[in-house]
Protein backbone atom coordinates (compact mmCIF):
# COMPACT_ATOMS: atom_id res chain seq x y z
CA UNK A 1 0.00 0.00 0.00
CA UNK A 2 1.18 3.61 -0.96
CA UNK A 3 2.01 5.81 2.06
CA UNK A 4 -0.31 8.53 1.02
CA UNK A 5 -2.77 5.71 1.18
CA UNK A 6 -1.83 4.23 4.36
CA UNK A 7 -1.71 7.97 5.77
CA UNK A 8 -4.73 9.13 5.09
CA UNK A 9 -7.03 5.80 6.41
CA UNK A 10 -5.22 6.29 9.45
CA UNK A 11 -5.28 10.17 10.26
CA UNK A 12 -6.20 11.66 13.14
CA UNK A 13 -5.24 8.35 15.52
CA UNK A 14 -3.23 8.71 17.87
CA UNK A 15 -0.06 7.95 18.38
CA UNK A 16 2.34 7.99 15.33
CA UNK A 17 2.14 11.11 13.36
CA UNK A 18 2.16 11.20 9.61
CA UNK A 19 5.82 12.35 9.39
CA UNK A 20 7.16 9.80 11.91
CA UNK A 21 4.46 6.99 9.47
CA UNK A 22 7.19 8.43 6.92
CA UNK A 23 10.26 7.94 8.42
CA UNK A 24 9.57 3.99 9.72
CA UNK A 25 7.81 3.10 6.10
CA UNK A 26 10.62 4.34 4.57
CA UNK A 27 13.71 2.52 6.78
CA UNK A 28 10.74 -1.31 6.32
CA UNK A 29 10.83 0.13 2.35
CA UNK A 30 14.96 0.70 2.38
CA UNK A 31 15.94 -2.42 4.68
CA UNK A 32 12.94 -5.14 3.87
CA UNK A 33 13.48 -6.73 7.30
CA UNK A 34 11.41 -10.12 6.59
CA UNK A 35 10.51 -10.39 10.59
CA UNK A 36 9.42 -7.67 12.63
CA UNK A 37 8.79 -7.00 16.24
CA UNK A 38 7.01 -4.03 17.70
CA UNK A 39 6.96 -3.63 21.29
CA UNK A 40 3.44 -1.54 22.30
CA UNK A 41 1.30 -0.87 18.93
CA UNK A 42 -1.91 0.91 21.27
CA UNK A 43 -4.55 1.23 18.54
CA UNK A 44 -1.66 -0.09 15.61
CA UNK A 45 -1.39 2.87 12.93
CA UNK A 46 2.64 2.42 13.50
CA UNK A 47 1.93 -1.08 13.20
CA UNK A 48 -0.21 -0.08 9.92
CA UNK A 49 2.43 2.24 8.13
CA UNK A 50 5.02 -0.74 8.77
CA UNK A 51 2.59 -3.29 7.39
CA UNK A 52 1.95 -0.97 4.21
CA UNK A 53 5.41 -1.51 3.56
CA UNK A 54 5.77 -4.48 3.89
CA UNK A 55 2.89 -5.02 1.10
CA UNK A 56 4.61 -3.10 -1.09
CA UNK A 57 7.82 -5.06 -0.89
CA UNK A 58 5.72 -7.89 -1.11
CA UNK A 59 7.19 -9.92 2.22
CA UNK A 60 7.29 -9.66 5.57
CA UNK A 61 5.48 -10.04 8.79
CA UNK A 62 4.81 -8.66 11.94
CA UNK A 63 4.62 -9.31 15.62
CA UNK A 64 2.99 -6.60 17.74
CA UNK A 65 2.39 -7.14 21.65
CA UNK A 66 0.69 -4.63 24.00
CA UNK A 67 -1.07 -5.35 27.40
CA UNK A 68 -4.58 -6.53 27.54
CA UNK A 69 -6.21 -2.99 27.58
CA UNK A 70 -5.25 -2.17 24.18
CA UNK A 71 -8.15 -4.38 23.53
CA UNK A 72 -10.35 -1.78 24.57
CA UNK A 73 -8.85 0.88 22.42
CA UNK A 74 -11.20 2.60 19.65
CA UNK A 75 -10.39 1.95 17.17
CA UNK A 76 -8.85 -1.50 17.48
CA UNK A 77 -5.86 -2.69 15.45
CA UNK A 78 -7.65 -5.42 13.98
CA UNK A 79 -10.44 -3.01 12.92
CA UNK A 80 -7.16 -0.71 11.41
CA UNK A 81 -5.51 -3.35 9.69
CA UNK A 82 -9.00 -5.11 8.12
CA UNK A 83 -10.30 -1.31 6.97
CA UNK A 84 -6.78 -1.43 5.39
CA UNK A 85 -6.26 -4.82 4.17
CA UNK A 86 -3.28 -5.61 5.74
CA UNK A 87 -4.06 -8.47 8.55
CA UNK A 88 -2.33 -10.95 6.98
CA UNK A 89 0.86 -8.93 7.66
CA UNK A 90 0.70 -8.54 11.42
CA UNK A 91 0.42 -11.08 14.10
CA UNK A 92 -1.18 -8.80 17.26
CA UNK A 93 -0.53 -10.60 20.84
CA UNK A 94 -2.26 -9.24 23.69
CA UNK A 95 0.11 -9.36 27.48
CA UNK A 96 -1.50 -9.81 30.57
CA UNK A 97 0.83 -7.07 32.05
CA UNK A 98 3.88 -6.35 29.93
CA UNK A 99 5.57 -7.78 26.49
CA UNK A 100 8.76 -9.09 28.91
CA UNK A 101 6.62 -12.19 29.74
CA UNK A 102 5.92 -12.38 26.04
CA UNK A 103 9.69 -12.03 25.20
CA UNK A 104 10.20 -14.78 27.79
CA UNK A 105 8.32 -17.39 25.92
CA UNK A 106 9.50 -16.27 22.36
CA UNK A 107 13.12 -16.83 23.79
CA UNK A 108 12.05 -20.45 24.88
CA UNK A 109 10.06 -20.87 21.24
CA UNK A 110 13.85 -20.14 19.82
CA UNK A 111 15.73 -21.79 21.75
CA UNK A 112 17.33 -25.24 20.89
CA UNK A 113 19.64 -27.08 23.07
CA UNK A 114 20.06 -24.50 25.15
CA UNK A 115 21.14 -21.76 22.49
CA UNK A 116 18.16 -18.97 21.55
CA UNK A 117 18.46 -18.85 17.68
CA UNK A 118 17.62 -15.09 15.89
CA UNK A 119 14.46 -14.38 14.54
CA UNK A 120 13.63 -10.43 14.04
CA UNK A 121 15.36 -8.22 11.61
CA UNK A 122 13.98 -5.23 13.38
CA UNK A 123 12.68 -4.23 16.46
CA UNK A 124 10.13 -0.82 17.32
CA UNK A 125 10.00 -0.37 21.05
CA UNK A 126 7.21 2.26 21.61
CA UNK A 127 5.80 0.58 25.40
CA UNK A 128 6.28 1.12 28.28
CA UNK A 129 8.61 3.96 28.69
CA UNK A 130 9.94 2.71 31.69
CA UNK A 131 13.66 1.54 33.11
CA UNK A 132 12.30 -0.94 34.91
CA UNK A 133 9.87 -2.48 31.80
CA UNK A 134 12.69 -1.33 28.49
CA UNK A 135 15.44 -1.89 30.37
CA UNK A 136 15.30 -5.59 30.60
CA UNK A 137 13.28 -5.72 27.04
CA UNK A 138 16.05 -4.46 25.03
CA UNK A 139 18.56 -7.86 26.34
CA UNK A 140 15.45 -9.68 25.85
CA UNK A 141 15.29 -8.38 22.50
CA UNK A 142 19.01 -8.76 21.83
CA UNK A 143 18.76 -12.56 22.12
CA UNK A 144 16.09 -12.11 19.46
CA UNK A 145 17.63 -10.11 17.24
CA UNK A 146 19.93 -10.72 13.63
CA UNK A 147 23.15 -9.88 13.11
CA UNK A 148 22.92 -7.15 10.93
CA UNK A 149 19.08 -5.85 12.98
CA UNK A 150 17.52 -2.66 13.84
CA UNK A 151 15.95 -1.64 17.10
CA UNK A 152 14.64 1.74 17.17
CA UNK A 153 13.20 3.62 20.43
CA UNK A 154 10.44 5.66 20.66
CA UNK A 155 10.25 8.66 22.78
CA UNK A 156 13.34 9.30 24.25
CA UNK A 157 12.23 12.67 26.02
CA UNK A 158 9.37 10.78 27.19
CA UNK A 159 9.01 11.51 31.56
CA UNK A 160 6.00 10.38 33.53
CA UNK A 161 5.54 13.36 35.26
CA UNK A 162 5.89 15.59 32.12
CA UNK A 163 3.90 13.80 29.37
CA UNK A 164 1.09 11.93 31.78
CA UNK A 165 -1.78 13.08 33.70
CA UNK A 166 -0.74 13.69 37.08
CA UNK A 167 -3.38 11.62 38.66
CA UNK A 168 -2.44 8.49 36.91
CA UNK A 169 -2.35 5.69 39.24
CA UNK A 170 1.33 4.27 37.97
CA UNK A 171 2.47 7.69 37.79
CA UNK A 172 1.51 8.65 41.42
CA UNK A 173 3.58 5.81 42.40
CA UNK A 174 6.72 6.54 41.08
CA UNK A 175 9.28 8.57 43.10
CA UNK A 176 10.07 12.71 42.03
CA UNK A 177 13.25 11.05 40.33
CA UNK A 178 10.84 8.55 38.91
CA UNK A 179 8.43 11.05 37.81
CA UNK A 180 10.99 13.94 36.41
CA UNK A 181 13.33 10.87 34.46
CA UNK A 182 13.47 10.67 30.73
CA UNK A 183 13.55 6.44 31.34
CA UNK A 184 14.04 5.96 27.65
CA UNK A 185 17.21 8.00 27.14
CA UNK A 186 18.65 6.34 30.26
CA UNK A 187 17.89 2.73 28.76
CA UNK A 188 19.59 4.18 25.35
CA UNK A 189 22.61 5.92 27.09
CA UNK A 190 23.57 3.66 29.56
CA UNK A 191 21.98 0.02 28.01
CA UNK A 192 22.12 -0.08 24.37
CA UNK A 193 25.33 2.77 23.79
CA UNK A 194 27.53 0.92 26.40
CA UNK A 195 26.59 -2.65 24.82
CA UNK A 196 29.50 -2.93 23.21
CA UNK A 197 27.42 -5.40 20.02
CA UNK A 198 25.67 -2.12 18.40
CA UNK A 199 26.65 0.58 16.46
CA UNK A 200 25.06 2.94 13.68
CA UNK A 201 23.79 4.69 16.86
CA UNK A 202 21.73 7.69 15.97
CA UNK A 203 20.01 9.72 18.79
CA UNK A 204 17.75 12.05 16.26
CA UNK A 205 17.80 14.91 18.34
CA UNK A 206 18.40 17.07 15.52
CA UNK A 207 15.21 15.98 13.76
CA UNK A 208 13.46 16.42 17.44
CA UNK A 209 11.81 13.02 16.97
CA UNK A 210 13.09 11.73 20.42
CA UNK A 211 13.92 8.80 18.67
CA UNK A 212 16.63 6.80 19.54
CA UNK A 213 18.37 3.67 16.36
CA UNK A 214 20.85 0.79 16.85
CA UNK A 215 22.34 -1.64 14.63
CA UNK A 216 23.16 -4.87 16.30
CA UNK A 217 26.51 -6.32 15.02
CA UNK A 218 26.79 -2.85 12.86
CA UNK A 219 27.51 -3.14 9.17
CA UNK A 220 30.05 -0.60 7.31
CA UNK A 221 27.45 -0.50 4.26
CA UNK A 222 24.63 0.70 6.67
CA UNK A 223 26.88 3.31 7.79
CA UNK A 224 24.98 6.37 7.27
CA UNK A 225 21.49 4.85 6.56
CA UNK A 226 19.53 6.31 9.08
CA UNK A 227 20.93 9.97 7.90
CA UNK A 228 19.65 9.29 4.24
CA UNK A 229 16.27 7.94 5.13
CA UNK A 230 16.00 11.19 7.24
CA UNK A 231 17.47 13.65 4.85
CA UNK A 232 14.88 12.32 1.86
CA UNK A 233 12.19 13.92 3.97
CA UNK A 234 10.35 16.42 2.55
CA UNK A 235 11.77 19.61 4.16
CA UNK A 236 8.58 20.84 5.36
CA UNK A 237 8.09 17.82 7.60
CA UNK A 238 11.42 18.23 8.81
CA UNK A 239 10.68 21.93 10.09
CA UNK A 240 7.46 20.53 11.31
CA UNK A 241 9.29 18.33 13.82
CA UNK A 242 11.87 21.06 14.46
CA UNK A 243 8.89 23.22 15.76
CA UNK A 244 7.24 20.56 17.78
CA UNK A 245 10.30 20.04 19.56
CA UNK A 246 11.17 23.40 20.37
CA UNK A 247 7.64 24.16 21.87
CA UNK A 248 8.27 20.98 24.20
CA UNK A 249 11.61 21.99 25.28
CA UNK A 250 9.82 25.02 25.92
CA UNK A 251 7.02 23.46 28.06
CA UNK A 252 9.61 21.89 29.76
CA UNK A 253 11.62 24.80 30.58
CA UNK A 254 8.79 26.58 31.99
CA UNK A 255 7.33 23.91 34.13
CA UNK A 256 10.54 24.23 35.77
CA UNK A 257 10.61 27.25 36.40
Amino acid sequence: MRFRDIAVLVDGIPHMTPIEGRVVYDFVLKTRPQEILELGFCHGVSTCYMAAALQETGTGHILTIDNRFAQDNEPSIESLLERAALSAYVTPVYAHSTYVWELMRLIEEQSLEGVCRPRFDFCFNDGAHLWGVDGFAFFLVDKLLRSGGWVLFDDLSFSPGMDMPPDTAWVRDLSDEERATPQMTKVFDLLVRQHGGYGNIRADLKWGLGWGWAQKDARPADVGLIEEIYAAQPLRSRAHVLMRHTKRRWREAKRRA
